[in-house]
């Protein structure tokens, strides 16, 4: 998958270039799903309502996240293949354990193969498209699913210049 479709803004905080996030996630479906590279596409991928979102913090010598869209039907064939599964047997909690668990290892790659010190915060997965609004994305990858859909994987740097108040401590 080394001619996969990424974009990227120029240069990256997090230390990480397109090659590594592709590495990371030949890595994660190789391992985790045994299925061949993942095959890259370009088009844009529409959120859709349902859609399922993981992401996970990382924070040290750069402020960011690692996030992946997926579409329900791939979320639940993701699961069955992670947790060897019949799709039928798939529920929701199963589904938000294993794409917790999907965004966990693709991002503590990308925490390891980033700027150090580096720290992994805990995943959080939801339905519906989250949105990160002081982050600038610096790597996405669009990846087909068995032909039929799309699954995206973005790493997002928290812009200082965006970013909120500091939160200061009273003290008494």
């Amino acid at each position: 998958m080394t001619d996969a479709l990424t974009q990227s803004a120029s240069p990256a905080p997090s230390g990480i270039d397109d090659e590594d996030l592709i590495e990371i996630v030949n890595e994660v479906w190789d391992a985790y799903l045994q299925q061949p590279g993942a095959e890259p596409v370009e088009a844009h991928v529409p959120v859709e309502h349902r859609m399922i979102t993981a992401a996970v913090s990382i924070t040290g010598a750069w402020e960011g996240h690692v996030r992946v869209l997926v579409p329900p039907a791939a979320a639940t064939d993701i699961t069955a293949l992670m947790l060897a599964m019949a799709v039928d047997e798939v529920t929701d909690q199963d589904i938000t354990d294993a794409m917790g668990e999907l965004i966990n290892v693709v991002g503590g790659n990308v925490k390891n193969r980033g700027a150090q010190p580096a720290k992994l915060g805990l995943p959080v997965v939801a339905t519906g498209k989250m949105l990160f609004p002081a982050t600038l994305e610096t790597h996405r990858l669009t990846v087909s699913w068995r032909s039929t859909d799309s699954i995206t994987f973005s790493v997002l740097h928290v812009n200082p210049e965006r970013a909120g108040f500091p939160i200061t401590a009273k003290t008494r």
